[in-house]
C-alpha cells in the first residue's frame, strides 16, 4: 500500500497558486483539511488536496490528480474550427479543466483512447466525417460507449436539430458563451452515471 504523500501550507500554496495565508485560513476555517503536527505545523494530505481542489474548481498539478484517479475534468473538443476551438477551450480552462482538441473524427478517435474524456463536445458539420459519424464510430468503441457527447453547431434545420436530440446528450448552438458551455458539461458529467449504467 502506499504511503500518503502529505504537504506544508506553503508547498499547497504553490500548487494552489495562491498565497500561504490563503491556504491557512482555508485550513482554519475548515474548507481544506488538514492535521497538526506535534510540533504545531500543519499538514495536508494529497489526497484531501486533490478533492479541494476538484470541488473549487482549482487547477493543479495534473501528475497529482492521476496519482488519485480523479480531480479535474478532462473534456474533448472536436471541431475543424480553430477559433472555436481556441475560445472554448480557454473558456473551459478558467476553471481548471484539462482540455484536449481535436480537428477530425480521426484525430477525436484517437485523442479518446490516449487522453480519456469525461466528456466530448462535437461538432455536427466537418468535413470528411460529421459528427453523427464520429459518434457512432465512438459508440462501437466501448471504453468510449459512456462518455457523454454534446453537439455543436451554429445552425441546424428542424429535422436535424430532431436528429440530435436523439443520438447526443445535449445540444449547444454557437457561438456560445461560458455559462451555457459551462452548464452543458456539468449536466452531462451529472447525468453519466445513469447513461453508464447497464
Amino acid at each position: 500500500m502506499a504511503k500518503p504523500k502529505y504537504y506544508t501550507t506553503f508547498q499547497a500554496s504553490k500548487l494552489l497558486g495562491v498565497s500561504l495565508a490563503t491556504v491557512v485560513n482555508w485550513t482554519k476555517a475548515g474548507l481544506l483539511a488538514a492535521h497538526r503536527t506535534p510540533g504545531g505545523h500543519r499538514r495536508i494530505a494529497e489526497e484531501d488536496l486533490v478533492t479541494f481542489a476538484k470541488a473549487y474548481k482549482m487547477p493543479l498539478d495534473p501528475e497529482i490528480v492521476e496519482a488519485h484517479g480523479s480531480g479535474q475534468e478532462r473534456i474533448l473538443i472536436v471541431d475543424d474550427d480553430d477559433e472555436f476551438l481556441k475560445t472554448a477551450k480557454a473558456m473551459l480552462e478558467v476553471n481548471g479543466t484539462v482540455v484536449e482538441t481535436a480537428r477530425s473524427g480521426f484525430a477525436a478517435g484517437m485523442a479518446v483512447g490516449k487522453f480519456k474524456p469525461a466528456c466530448i463536445i462535437l461538432d455536427i458539420r466537418m468535413p470528411g466525417m460529421d459528427g453523427f459519424e464520429v459518434a457512432e464510430m465512438l459508440r462501437r468503441t466501448p471504453p468510449a460507449r459512456a462518455i457523454p457527447v454534446i453537439a455543436c453547431s451554429a445552425y441546424l434545420a428542424d429535422e436535424t436539430r430532431e436528429r440530435v436530440s436523439r443520438e447526443f446528450d445535449a445540444f449547444l448552438e454557437k457561438p456560445v458563451d461560458i455559462e451555457g458551455l459551462r452548464g452543458a458539461v456539468d449536466a452531462a458529467l451529472a447525468a453519466t452515471p445513469a447513461k453508464a449504467a447497464p
